[in-house]
């Protein structure tokens, strides 16, 4: 697996983010998009009124098809993910995005969790409250594709009182120019949003949000039994099975945690 290195560990506290090239290899890539297509797909037949043209965020990614599960402690992310987030942990949500050719910022400038969660702002040093990861299924060649947009080391700062328009464009403020299969882990304060699509191609991307155990997912609280039954044990314990034991410490620090979370993540001699 991948670690979080001295640089990368730099990078996320000043920046607020990591760029992850080629964590995807283009077999895995063509095989996730097909999923992703085909989820999309069945949701246009259950959402009739959810127009060609419209930004699509399919919430329950998981749920909806067996072919994400592998992104749920993939090797060539989770080793990073835990070394930032440490081993009490769990998915509180997974989206697949789409975004259409269009003139128009499809969302504006934001943080994450709304009002309430920026206000929190943890030590640099610190294990972050969650973040998300958003692994890219197409390519992104230049500005102005649907790109990510952020700030970098905008999460070490207050978000303006009164927001931006939804076609400003803050100060320090870039977008991401990356290829599929690459990913960007980001956390819940930093400013960001989602440039116009000016060229013909649509872009999908499917993302993962991480959180610390004692959290409330934002998907459910468990996993429905039949996704939960196709699982791994430890895709099992991140999509909220904590086993038997329901007591409410069980579900903050289950004692099996680390063997379940750490199984083949070799660690650091003590």
């Amino acid at each position: 697996m991948q670690r979080l290195t001295d640089d990368m560990r730099r990078d996320w506290v000043e920046k607020g983010y990591l760029l992850l090239k080629g964590a995807l290899t283009r077999d895995q890539v063509a095989n996730y998009l097909s999923a992703t297509d085909e989820v999309v797909a069945k949701y246009r037949e259950t959402h009739p009124e959810a127009r060609e043209q419209d930004a699509l965020n399919i919430i329950q990614t998981v749920e909806r098809s067996p072919n994400f599960d592998s992104l749920i402690d993939h090797p060539s992310t989770f080793g990073v993910i835990v070394d930032l987030i440490g081993p009490y942990l769990q998915i509180m949500g997974t989206v697949i995005y789409v975004r259409y050719p269009s003139g128009d910022m499809p969302f504006g400038w934001h943080t994450d969790g709304g009002a309430s969660l920026r206000e929190f702002r943890v030590a640099p040093d610190s294990r972050p409250l969650n973040f998300k990861i958003q692994y890219f299924l197409t390519d992104i060649p230049k500005d102005n594709r649907a790109n990510f947009c952020f700030v970098p080391g905008s999460h070490r700062r207050d978000f303006p009182e009164e927001g931006f328009a939804k076609e400003a464009w803050p100060e320090d403020g870039v977008q991401l120019v990356a290829e599929a299969g690459d990913a960007v882990i980001f956390t819940y304060g930093l400013w960001h949003g989602v440039a116009p699509n000016e060229g013909e191609n649509i872009r999908r991307s499917v993302t993962f949000r991480y959180g610390q155990l004692w959290s409330r997912p934002w998907d459910y609280e468990k996993a429905p039994p039949e996704v939960l039954a196709r699982m791994t044990p430890r895709q099992r314990r991140l999509m909220g099975d904590i086993g038997p034991n329901s007591a409410p410490g069980a579900y903050y620090a289950p004692e099996d945690q680390f063997d379940i979370i750490l199984d083949g993540i070799e660690q650091p001699p003590k």
